[in-house]
């Protein structure tokens, strides 16, 4: 799968990602200017995030749909969409998701090395040079860290755990395949590339779109890789550093309009999405659990998720029982607890979110809990506050950590965090059945504008153990991605 360049990418004009492909572009005329070498790195961008495996991996979103699909809090229907990533049989055998998974990893990594490789004897100034090496850099870095933390256990389980292979110069057809590195050595390349992504990035460099990689982007991966490897210090030096210059918290109006555009203030990475180019919109068939327009309405809540949150929260109001939007009511009888967060926009598209401020005050958070550090809980309390929640009290140690991985799943429901979480912090899932001798009140308005009330039957989870029939357990096999047969049948070096 690693040998062979192919140019994996769509041109980019100066304010949209095009769908031309660019893959007859001869590489070694792309590679001679700075222009062309940006052209790689966006089309390579392109890539990642539009390429459909199946209608159930919609490009890079679908490693963040697996990882939701997969954690305690994420209640998936019985129609359509990620129901075996559910059932923990997707990962475990080794295609599939598995598949697409390192198909774009290794890709984009591949990519991302050429230009890394190239970019020093192109036609171009110097200042355009550091920056597209720097983002290069950043996009390797991010590949890696997803090897580190999805194809692995936890760094402080086994820090020498064979896990995914290092490849830091292109591949040809003439290439010898490497074997693995440990998931210590993959954090440390991640955290290496960013690092040096980080000084190279210029510092004047001010991006026109937000999924460009710019130095906010740098230093929330960074933060987030920091935090993964279990570096604190510099976990709460990059998230401090970021902090410094963007510490927006979105409104309750800008909260509860979708999570659906890339020019919210809180978002500081996302891939955009336009009528002409809007493959990666599909994943809201998934998300979205409330509008019409939606098809799958599969990612529900966990019907005890809701009491995790306060009652003056603004999140908790968007939590209720409800049947599929798209059917009427008469005709079901079923009630799942749909959360309001994801929503189409007009014309059936929606933006990706990939890193928002919340998360960074969360790391930020988390880190200094870690070490002691007493505004631990006043950063949590920052975001708790603004979500009109309760601020926590005299919480240290494992109880203020235990509080601050209570905020990410109720902040971060949905947007890819909570498989990842469970493996690095080795927790187990938790699912438990919902009650099903008690009907729940609906009410809708009739065809003639009166109220109506029709009792329900609740849904909640429906896969409550491993597909062994072994109960949920921490640090499980079942939660890891698998190295694709292809590989192991190709790579004798493995």
């Amino acid at each position: 799968m690693l040998i062979g360049f192919v140019l994996t990418a769509v041109l980019l004009s100066s304010c949209s990602l095009d769908t031309n492909p660019a893959d007859a572009v001869e590489e070694e005329e792309v590679f001679k200017t700075t222009s062309g070498n940006e052209k790689v790195l966006n089309g390579t961008w392109g890539y990642l995030m539009e390429t459909f495996y199946t209608y159930a991996n919609p490009g890079f979103g679908a490693i963040l749909r697996t990882n939701d699909a997969m954690g305690s809090d994420v209640v998936l229907n019985t129609r359509y969409g990620f129901s075996s990533h559910y059932g923990f049989t997707a990962l475990y055998g080794k295609g599939g998701t598995n598949t697409h998974s390192w198909n774009l990893t290794y890709k984009t990594i591949n990519n991302t090395n050429n230009i890394i490789d190239k970019i020093h004897e192109a036609i171009g100034n110097d200042t355009d040079k550091k920056r597209i090496k720097a983002q290069a850099l950043a996009l390797r870095g991010f590949m890696y860290l997803h090897l580190a933390s999805g194809y692995a256990f936890a760094v402080d389980k086994d820090p020498n755990a064979p896990t995914a292979p290092i490849y830091l110069k292109p591949t040809t057809k003439d290439s010898q395949p490497v074997s693995k590195a440990t998931v210590s050595e993959l954090y440390k390349q991640s955290v290496a590339d960013l690092e040096e992504a980080l000084i190279l990035i210029p510092d004047n460099y001010r991006r026109d779109q937000k999924y460009k990689i710019d130095k906010q982007v740098i230093l929330g991966i960074l933060s987030r890789a920091a935090l993964y490897s279990r570096e604190w210090e510099k976990a709460k030096k990059y998230s401090d550093e970021l902090l410094e210059t963007n510490d927006y918290l979105m409104t309750e109006e800008e909260y509860k309009a979708g999570f659906n555009d890339i020019n919210n203030r809180e978002w500081i990475w996302g891939h955009p999405q336009t009528p002409d180019q809007s493959d990666a919109s599909y994943q809201f068939n998934f998300l979205d659990v409330t509008s019409p327009e939606s098809y799958y309405f599969s990612f529900n809540a966990d019907p005890y998720f809701k009491d995790l949150f306060d009652d003056g929260d603004y999140r908790k109001s968007m939590i209720s029982w409800a049947p599929d939007p798209g059917r009427a009511v008469e005709n079901g009888n079923l009630a799942w607890t749909r959360y309001a967060k994801f929503k189409f926009k007009a014309g059936q598209i929606a933006d990706i979110v990939l890193m928002r401020t919340s998360e960074i005050y969360l790391i930020n958070a988390e880190a200094k809990a870690r070490l002691g550090d007493g505004d631990a809980i006043n950063k949590l309390n920052a975001l708790k506050q603004a979500r009109h929640a309760e601020a926590a009290s005299g919480l240290a140690g494992q109880e203020l950590i235990n509080e601050i991985w209570i905020e990410r799943r109720k902040e971060l429901f949905g947007e890819g965090f909570s498989l990842i979480d469970l493996i690095r912090n080795q927790q187990s899932v938790v699912r438990r059945a919902y009650p099903q001798d008690k009907m729940v009140d609906y009410e809708y308005e009739d065809e003639n504008g009166v109220i109506q009330t029709k009792k329900l039957l609740p849904q909640g989870h429906r896969v409550l153990n491993f597909p062994d029939q072994s109960e949920f357990t921490a640090n499980s096999p079942y939660y890891l991605y698998r190295i694709p047969d292809v590989e192991e049948r190709e790579n004798g070096n493995l």
